[in-house]
């Protein structure tokens, strides 16, 4: 069934969220809160370690490498142990890793515990996607919207429960290890949900279609739009825009917030709207806050713009991911296990991509990195609509 056909059904069946269902949710809102809060206890490990720059690049890379590994290799991993049992490997594996760096000693160490993280914990988004669609039918694409609200609200408590923590005298350890606790008590939770067993796959469809390849694409150029943004807007906001380092620093948190917001309320009307309509609004949404943003000469549009850019990313993940099982069809499992390579992707690469130009022409004029994805996207939704067509599943 394609997107419109489900955006014209009526809504006379609620969506009913269960057990298996907040286990998701929260599961995965558990390895997003270790994955923000890299960013801010980092800056405390280097100086207990004593390293430099380079190394603390690494922390970050490992994880991507991480994410990489199991996504070409997590399907059969879901196959062997069923997607239950690899729900609490992964939350256990991260748990684990998060353990492991606040004992390191040394960089290598703490590297190799951001690599288990990743590994590990990307095992959680390999299987949430999917289950959540064999859960939720026809509802899958709120689901998802809702599981990225979720996800988003546990990456906001990251900085957060740091600042509590440092704040009360435990040091950036008191923070993981809190984070580490609410992981038991999900995973404690989850032994009393009914994890749906892997939905049998037709025997004559072995291979993911064009069309899904074409909308996992989609998901590299959408994350990494997320992740420039999320990384450079300090920086920009301060040498571009002009705004005092602390004063640029906490107002680029505009972006998150209005993430969150943003898919709270997309959350709400994903149902409603013909998914591919969505995402290329939300698309075009972006680029006129990212002209804003750019273009604006002064904090009274950069700052707003920067908000409107936010709110046109929101949705775009969870967009993504619903198209691509779409695409899928019958090899939703497959499909889902993929999804943390085109992540872990576009997290190594587009960010540096940008600090590259940058180096050469400026941050300022680095940044039109960023509307040249969302174009691309553009280009690229149209392909996978046109390569959906003729797709044999459909």
């Amino acid at each position: 069934m394609n997107g419109s056909a489900r955006a014209a059904l009526p809504a006379a069946t609620a969506m009913r969220r269960d057990a298996a269902t907040w286990y998701g949710y929260l599961l995965l809102g558990f390895f997003t809160f270790l994955l923000n809060i890299q960013g801010n206890i980092l800056p405390f490990l280097q100086r207990e370690l004593a390293i430099g720059y380079g190394l603390v690049a690494l922390h970050s890379s490992a994880i991507a490498v991480g994410m990489i590994v199991t996504g070409l290799s997590g399907e059969r991993v879901i196959q062997q142990l069923g997607q239950g049992r690899t729900l609490a490997v992964g939350g256990l594996g991260a748990a684990l890793a998060a353990l492991l760096l606040c004992l390191a000693p040394t960089a290598w160490v703490s590297i190799g515990a951001c690599l288990l993280l990743g590994l590990a914990g990307s095992l959680i988004p390999a299987v949430v996607p999917a289950m959540l669609a064999d859960i939720h039918g026809r509802h899958r694409d709120r689901a998802l919207a809702e599981l990225s609200a979720v996800c988003y609200a546990f990456a906001v408590t990251a900085p957060l429960a740091t600042g509590a923590s440092l704040a009360l005298g435990l040091g950036w350890r008191g923070a993981v290890l809190w984070g580490i606790l609410c992981g038991g008590f999900v995973l404690g939770l989850g032994r009393r949900a009914a994890v749906p067993d892997l939905p049998p796959a037709s025997p004559a469809a072995g291979r993911l279609p064009a069309a899904y390849w074409a909308y996992w694409s989609l998901l590299v150029l959408v994350v990494a739009i997320e992740f420039c943004v999320l990384l450079w807007a300090p920086a920009f906001l301060e040498r571009v825009v002009g705004l005092a380092p602390a004063t640029a620093a906490g107002t680029a948190a505009v972006f998150a917030s209005a993430m969150l917001l943003g898919r709270l309320a997309g959350s709400a009307v994903v149902d409603r709207l013909p998914p591919a309509a969505l995402y290329a609004a939300s698309l075009i949404v972006t680029l006129f806050g990212f002209a804003l943003y750019w273009g604006g000469g002064s904090p009274w549009l950069a700052v707003p713009g920067l908000a409107v850019v936010g709110l046109g990313v929101a949705l775009l993940y969870p967009l993504s991911l619903g198209l691509a099982l779409e695409a899928a069809g019958p090899l939703g499992a497959a499909a889902s296990a993929r999804f943390m390579f085109a992540v872990g992707l576009a997290i190594l690469t587009a960010p540096f991509l940008l600090g590259a130009v940058a180096d050469r022409v400026g941050l300022g004029a680095a940044h039109l990195v960023i509307p040249v994805l969302a174009v691309t996207a553009l280009v690229g939704l149209a392909a996978a609509r046109a390569l959906e067509r003729r797709s044999p599943l459909r």
